[in-house]
């Protein structure tokens, strides 16, 4: 089984409350982040992502250089602890249609998870299956695939 602390961000980056969303933006911008911690001294009070951006300011007609973020992040969001499967994660981000978790370890932020990391580590185990099952099947039909160079292992 897999946990969360195996494929979490740990490279947190975190804003303050009273921060424009304009600044945020431009934070996550340069980050290459889809999301950041509103921290309030090690308290989290909330998520702010690019779709919180969208929805929240944007498409709302609100001046996101006089838009605090803490007027529009999502407050609270669910958590997991580092020691969560991965399994359970990917059900929750699902389930509650959200892409980003924050990963919490007594009350204090230690990693993110978003949707692309499982992605990405969802095709990494696929692309590895599938490799072993085409080495495997070549060793049946008698070949070895990484005998390349002459001569064979076998022999």
């Amino acid at each position: 089984m897999t946990l969360v602390q195996e494929l979490m961000k740990t490279e947190l980056i975190t804003v303050q409350p009273g921060e424009s969303t304009s600044q945020v933006s431009v934070q996550m911008d340069r980050n290459g982040v889809g999301a950041v911690l509103v921290m309030e001294g090690s308290t989290l009070r909330g998520l702010f992502s690019e779709r919180d951006l969208l929805r929240r300011v944007l498409a709302a007609g609100l001046d996101p250089d006089q838009t605090r973020v803490e007027t529009v992040m999502t407050s609270d969001p669910v958590c997991v602890g580092p020691d969560a499967s991965v399994r359970e994660c990917a059900e929750l981000l699902r389930k509650e249609g959200f892409r980003h978790l924050p990963i919490v370890s007594d009350g204090t932020p230690v990693g993110i998870l978003s949707s692309r990391d499982f992605h990405e580590h969802l095709v990494e185990g696929l692309e590895s299956f599938i490799r072993e099952e085409r080495y495997r099947k070549a060793l049946e039909d008698g070949e070895d695939p990484y005998d390349h160079v002459g001569g064979s292992y076998a022999r």
